[in-house]
């Protein structure tokens, strides 16, 4: 096993924080991961990066992904904003936050499997937000784990009240459950001639 993670967001919307909960519950299941930040002059509202490598053997590499297996869209204007799709693999799985149905059937989306939860929603229910803005990191670690099928829901669970040990860990704790369960998964639509 082996895949490359791109995650992409916007300042404030806690990318970095999501690759960091991802890494530490994969670790608590004995697989290898690692979670790479790039810090630039972003400022709140500018999109963000934040990278994982994940492996059942040691990983050797530490630097940025350039052809992810996965990418983590934290808003479909990130698409457009960032070109992130041109740094997917050919088979690709897309994790997007998005309440509507019509990025379901994006032209540019159809050749991916793509995992769809609308983790805005989440947040606002939950009331977790930062400065008025839905916080939906945790929402979209736990569309991870139900695009991928690992790492299970009560590891990532597990981590965010490690990392947030008061009631913001149990509320984070719910958006990452209620994202698992409510996450769309459709499988790539690509016609072939």
């Amino acid at each position: 096993m082996y895949y490359e993670v791109i995650w992409v967001g916007r300042g404030g919307q806690g990318a970095v924080t999501a690759s960091r909960i991802l890494a530490k519950a994969l670790n608590k299941e004995n697989i290898w991961a690692q979670a790479i930040v790039f810090f630039g002059a972003e400022r709140r509202g500018a999109p963000v990066y934040a990278y994982n490598r994940i492996s059942d053997q040691a990983i050797k590499y530490h630097h940025f992904v350039t052809n992810a297996d996965v990418i983590v869209i934290f808003e479909p204007s990130l698409i457009e904003l960032t070109n992130v799709l041109e740094r997917s693999r050919e088979n690709a799985t897309i994790i997007i936050n998005s309440a509507g149905k019509s990025i379901e059937t994006s032209d540019k989306l159809r050749r991916y499997k793509l995992a769809v939860v609308d983790a805005t929603s989440i947040a606002l229910q939950l009331d977790l937000r930062v400065a008025g803005i839905p916080v939906i990191n945790t929402a979209m670690v736990g569309a991870f784990a139900k695009a991928l099928g690992f790492p299970s829901i009560n590891s990532i669970k597990e981590v965010i009240k490690e990392v947030w040990p008061s009631k913001i860990g149990d509320l984070n704790a719910k958006a990452a459950e209620k994202a698992y369960q409510e996450t769309r998964v459709i499988e790539p639509n690509v016609v072939v001639s």
